[in-house]
């Protein structure tokens, strides 16, 4: 076997790791909530936890958690092969990114109670109280996540993978064992064993990625270098990257404005439950290649190496179509029964999964699309050219607020418009980001990739053909279907079609962009 070869299936062994590390992670997650729901679940104590525990992350997710990796691996990866001047670096960078985040801590701690009422207006006095309280105790989790992220990006830069990918596994794991173990003694404090459980987990996160960057000679040291000329350009590259990570937010923010405009009971409900599936799908399919792929353009970029890079390129974005165009497909005639096995119990009625899955059958178009932005927002950060995703991004959430406003001014498909100006916002969004990229990066499109691309559309519309007519063969009525029978319905339309699949790909020879 030849060295390219084994090269690229190491690489695909790999990512599917990853993709399995994720999909453990995304299930101890979905565990954690079903635990917390069971025990607190619409009391006075929940409510003061959501509030609490929305407020950290939210801080962090705007304003640090794109950017710490977008402008530190680049950065990091310029170093060549010079290691000891790129760990000298790291050890600044974490050590002014635990600083930042010290300081953000400090004031969520000392002004918790306006900023919880800044983020949620209808909290009674007895709640508000203890919604402050958490928040203090749990604020510090920003430190952990800040340094968590930083070790992170060290840890792909060095070639290490799986174990950043298991991290929120790794969380999700801890507070699922507060629960199994410690809540139910704790009694009526335990919600505050809950917070701190929070905490403690993030702290254990980071020390798991700790010890492995040990025992690869990585040596944390007490250095901090205003003046370091990487560091300043790392500084340089987070504004437009913070911004560039905004369209996810500012959509799901949208989505809940619009849906509580629309004439269907719950919506806001909904469309939250569809686009956390749309979620968990796409990034699940997708985030895996690109954390993947990224720490290569970006020493590729450094290095000079413009055919690896674009070979790189257009492999990573072929391989998460191929991935990802199949289950978009199916998902759209599965959408019911996906939805139905989910949440279709207790008060959750037919009705409810019905509109559900409506409102996910219009964002799923969006998934290529998202696959795309993913990939080539990182592809401009190796390049260090941050100001593109922003600017798709701004394009992207002003086209989701412009398409929501018609459509549910014009009363166009019911919560069906919540989906599609969500969708809206991530195409066009990709679209600018694929407009630049074909300006800015010379010999990455070629007639190779686009054929290719065209040979998976073609085999998803194959997998669209095949599930209709399954799922019209075995008459499939999801909503009022029980859990098994669903399931079974959806592996009898699911599984023949991905074989077609992959039967049409292999018979067209997709090559993944390495020619």
């Amino acid at each position: 076997m030849s060295g390219g070869n084994k090269s690229g299936t190491k690489a695909v062994k790999t990512v599917a790791v990853m993709m399995g590390a994720t999909v453990i992670a995304k299930l101890l997650g979905m565990l954690r909530g079903i635990l917390q729901a069971r025990a607190y679940g619409t009391t006075l104590a929940a409510n003061a936890f959501t509030a609490a525990s929305k407020l950290p992350l939210t801080f962090f997710d705007l304003f640090l958690s794109a950017a710490v990796l977008g402008c530190f691996i680049p950065v990091y990866n310029s170093f060549h092969e010079k290691d000891e001047e790129a760990d000298r670096f790291a050890c600044i960078f974490l050590n002014f990114i635990m600083l930042l985040c010290g300081v953000l801590a400090l004031v969520g701690i000392l002004f918790a109670e306006p900023l919880i009422l800044l983020i949620t207006q209808d909290l009674d006095d007895a709640t508000l109280s203890l919604a402050v309280a958490l928040t203090r105790i749990m604020f510090p989790l920003v430190i952990f996540t800040g340094a968590a992220y930083t070790l992170v990006g060290v840890l792909q830069s060095k070639g290490s993978f799986i174990l950043p990918a298991l991290i929120s596994a790794i969380s999700n794991a801890g507070v699922v064992l507060y629960f199994l173990l410690i809540n139910d003694s704790l009694g009526s404090a335990g919600i505050y064993g809950l917070a701190a459980a929070y905490l403690l987990s993030w702290l254990i996160q980071l020390l798991t990625l700790a010890v492995p960057l040990w025992r690869r000679g990585f040596r944390w040291r007490l250095l901090l270098d205003f003046r370091n000329p990487a560091l300043r350009k790392a500084i340089k590259m987070a504004p437009p990257i913070m911004v560039g990570s905004w369209l996810a937010p500012a959509g799901t923010l949208i989505g809940q404005f619009f849906a509580s405009q629309v004439a269907v009971s719950g919506a806001t409900t909904m469309f939250d439950y569809a686009n956390n599936i749309y979620v968990i799908i796409a990034g699940t399919l997708t985030y895996s290649i690109c954390n993947y792929t990224f720490p290569k353009i970006a020493r590729m970029s450094a290095d000079g190496d413009e055919a690896g890079f674009a070979s790189m390129v257009r492999s990573g974005i072929l391989s998460a179509l191929y991935i990802v165009v199949p289950f978009m497909a199916a998902a759209l005639v599965l959408s019911g029964e996906g939805v139905t096995i989910l949440y279709r119990r207790g008060v959750f009625t037919a009705e409810d999964a019905a509109y559900t899955a409506k409102a996910l059958r219009f964002i799923l178009p969006a998934m290529p699309f998202f696959c795309v932005t993913e990939l080539f927002s990182r592809v401009f950060y190796s390049r260090e050219q941050v100001r593109v995703p922003a600017v798709a991004a701004i394009s992207g959430i002003a086209a989701n607020f412009a398409v929501g406003f018609f459509l549910v001014k014009a009363g166009l498909f019911d919560i069906g418009a919540v989906g599609a100006s969500n969708a809206a916002g991530q195409i066009v969004c990709a679209l600018v980001m694929l407009a630049f990229a074909v300006k800015r990066l010379p010999g990455v499109f070629n007639r190779a990739l686009v054929l290719d691309t065209l040979k998976i559309l073609a085999g998803g519309g194959l997998v669209l053909i095949c599930c209709l007519g399954l799922s019209r063969l075995v008459n499939s009525q999801p909503y009022e279907a029980s859990f098994f029978t669903n399931l079974w319905k959806a592996m009898v339309i699911f599984l023949p079609s991905a074989a077609v699949y992959l039967g049409f790909t292999k018979l067209t020879r997709v090559r993944f962009g390495r020619s």
